[in-house]
């Protein structure tokens, strides 16, 4: 009794279509940076190419480190979409059967689908000397956490 449950789930999924980006191009300049993904050591140096994007991910904090030069941290995002083509989407009008106009012939096959990749999917990061003063955001952080003195006012 319990496989004609779940008979319906099996014949369903076999209609979905599932494409995912995994690959991941982190690159950096300078080159030679060590690569962490989440504070876990890779084992690689950029340029590289990595594998933690798919369907139903997670988001990555990536982190490259490069003797004499800032760390620099960098958020990727698991984006995963799900689509359907529908009877009713190819209507023109109310008067007429709903009609697939725009279907292609694999739509009648496989009318729903899913696909996911990280975002960015290409990620290139400027790495700045430690001697180097602060710019940009880095200096805002560093003045919020009390680490850069705030400009003068006159």
């Amino acid at each position: 009794m319990r496989a004609l449950a779940v008979l319906p789930l099996l014949a369903a999924s076999a209609c979905t279509w599932w494409s995912s980006t995994e690959m991941v191009r982190i690159s950096s300049d300078p080159l030679g940076a060590r690569v962490f993904v989440d504070g876990q050591d890779t084992g690689r140096t950029t340029p590289v190419m990595l594998a933690i994007g798919g369907n139903f991910g997670r988001d990555h904090v990536v982190e490259l480190r490069l003797p004499g030069h800032r760390p620099a941290a960098r958020r990727l995002y698991q984006y995963t979409e799900g689509y359907t083509s529908k009877w009713i989407d190819g209507a023109y009008e109310d008067v007429l059967p709903p009609l697939p106009f725009f279907w292609t012939a694999g739509d009648f096959f496989v009318p729903f689908g899913v696909r996911g990749a990280m975002v960015p999917g290409d990620l290139h990061v400027k790495l700045y000397r430690d001697d180097e003063p602060l710019l940009g955001f880095e200096l805002l952080a560093a003045r919020a956490a009390g680490q850069a003195p705030a400009p003068k006012l006159q």
